[in-house]
Order: C-alpha cells, then sequence, then structure tokens
C-alpha cells in the first residue's frame, strides 16, 4: 500500500506535536487542512490512525506509520548531504532526532551527547524526558526513534547496546541524619523520616529499602519532579533522597551530604535502543552516545563480558 508523503507528514507533525493546532504551525498550513490530510490518510488505510485529544496519541497502526516517517525523514537527510557534499564538502541541513532519555542521565552524563553531537555531526535533539523503566514505553508507541532505557530485553524492530549503569545513593543533609536517625537508619527510623520522591513512577527507594533491609515498607514525603528542585530539597534538609553518584560525590566529599548506609547503593543499567535498519545519522549517533556513556557510568558485567570478547 502506498501513502502520499503529504498525508504521512500530516499524521507525524499531530502525534509528535500532540495537537492539530500545533502540528498546522510546525507544518506552516491551516489546521483545516492539517486534518483533511489525517482524514484522507485513515481513508486509505481503513483505520484510525490518531486518538483525538489532548495531546492527540497515535493507535497502533499509527505508531507504526509515523516511526516509518520518522525514519524517512532521517535517510532523506543523509542523502541531502551526500548530494550537498559533492558540491559544497562540509555543508548540510542538520538533522532532527526525537529521542526518549531518563530525567537523571539528562542532569549528568548526556548533556555531553547533545554536545558532541550537535558540534561534530549537526544533529538537533527533540527530546523525551521520562523514567529509565518507561523511556522504551516511547519506542513502542512510536513516539522516538531512540532511547536511553533501563529496559534490557531488545525490542521488536530495535537494536540494544549496553551503556553501563548509574549507581544510586540514599542521601541526605548531615543535620537530618542527627535530627532523625539517633538510634540508627532502620526500618523504624526510616519510616518516620520524610523522603522525597521524584515522582509516582520512582522506584529507587523502594529497591534501596531491599538492599538496606530485605524488605519495602510505605513511606511519606514530598513529591518533587525537578532534578534541580529535588537536589536542593536534600541540601536544605528537606529530606532523605536517592540520587546518583555522579551528581553528589562532590557534595558528599564537601559535608554537605551524607550516604545513610555506606554500601546499599542501586544499581541501575542502562542500554541504548535504536530503530533499524537505521540511517547513517542514527548509527553515528549511536556510536557517541556510546563512547560519552563509557566515560561517567558504570562498567556492567554485560559490558566486561563484550570487551574480552572483542
Amino acid at each position: 500500500m502506498l501513502f502520499d508523503f503529504h498525508l504521512l507528514e500530516a499524521l507525524a507533525a499531530v502525534v509528535r506535536e500532540g495537537t492539530f493546532e500545533s502540528a498546522a504551525k510546525s507544518l506552516n498550513i491551516t489546521q483545516s487542512a492539517v486534518s483533511q490530510r489525517l482524514k484522507l490518510l485513515e481513508e486509505k488505510a481503513g483505520a484510525v490512525l490518531v486518538v483525538r485529544g489532548r495531546p492527540c496519541v497515535a493507535t497502533e497502526y499509527g505508531q507504526q506509520l509515523y516511526r516509518h516517517v520518522e525514519q524517512i525523514r532521517l535517510l532523506e537527510h543523509d542523502l541531502r548531504n551526500e548530494l550537498s557534499s559533492i558540491d559544497n564538502p562540509g555543508t548540510g541541513a542538520p538533522a532532527v532526532i526525537r529521542i526518549a532519555v531518563n530525567s537523571d542521565s539528562l542532569a549528568t552524563w548526556f548533556p555531553e551527547v547533545l554536545q558532541r553531537a550537535g558540534f561534530e555531526e549537526n544533529i538537533y535533539f527533540d527530546i523525551i524526558p521520562d523514567d529509565q523503566e518507561y523511556t522504551a514505553e516511547r519506542l513502542r508507541n512510536g513516539e522516538a526513534l531512540a532511547a536511553v532505557t533501563a529496559e534490557a530485553s531488545p525490542l521488536h524492530g530495535f537494536r540494544r547496546v549496553p551503556l553501563g549503569a548509574i549507581e544510586y545513593l540514599a542521601i541526605a543533609k548531615p543535620q537530618f541524619i542527627e535530627s532523625h536517625f539517633r538510634d540508627g537508619v532502620t526500618k523504624e527510623t526510616i519510616a518516620k523520616a520524610r523522603q522525597i520522591v521524584f515522582n509516582r513512577k520512582d522506584t529507587l527507594m523502594q529497591q534501596w529499602q531491599l538492599n538496606a533491609f530485605g524488605e519495602s515498607i510505605p513511606l511519606m514525603g514530598h513529591m518533587m519532579p525537578s532534578f534541580t528542585g529535588y537536589m536542593a530539597c536534600c541540601l536544605n534538609g528537606s529530606g532523605w533522597g536517592m540520587m546518583p553518584r555522579l551528581s553528589v560525590a562532590d557534595h558528599i566529599k564537601e559535608g554537605q551530604l551524607a550516604e545513610l548506609i555506606p554500601g546499599t547503593a542501586v544499581i541501575v543499567p542502562l542500554y541504548w535502543q535504536s530503530s533499524g535498519p537505521t540511517s547513517e545519522i542514527m548509527k553515528v549517533l549511536s556510536t557517541i552516545v556510546v563512547e560519552v556513556a563509557e566515560k561517567h557510568l558504570l562498567a556492567t558485567p554485560e559490558q566486561q563480558s563484550l570487551r574480552r570478547e572483542a
């Protein structure tokens, strides 16, 4: 079945932007034209492609078509750059790649990926932030072409590469520890001490309790869905929290924060899953992501095994 690419572009814009109004602005056409194109595409496909709402969400059929459009865009970018380099070497339009990345990576090591990919390969990113346990869903539903994820199983149609692991520590301001844990950090004292949770998807505290006590108990505290705000709350003594060692090592060294129970870190392996067959620009991006991650993340047993085999 062949589809007019202008119709596919309308679908992609609606899924990417979330509303017909924003899709129209991105395509520089009227909202009515976007609606008409999508309706015609659905008639040709014989299926509903988008569930109308705020935001609009692609159906399973729509997700497949959206991913197809995004892959075509990258292949066209490769071709344009190859053709332009014949007459004007070193020139070419930037590639725009939509990826899903967990918030802690965005706040620690991933900005170096943006710096390298932006300057070395002229890549622009459209980043969807989410918890590492949920970024893979962005691949499944067609929202992204690649993701930094805790999903260890390769997704169908995607290439999976181990990146390393983030080490999370249970930390708090020393004065908070002195005030709330005079009798030590136990199940009883931790249940009474105010915690700081990133969001309702966050399970790091439950994982840490299993490491520290062998079981998980209900906790109460603040909800702070901002990495900067979360760090500020830990530093000002609002409660105890779970933070990447990458972000708190200097604070611990300077005595601003302390670990609740040394040796109970939560280790979360991360993976890069990208669409395949992939374009040349996606291959280059994948190489950059792996190289930057290896500089900052803990090497996992899987990575060590792969290096020995190499």
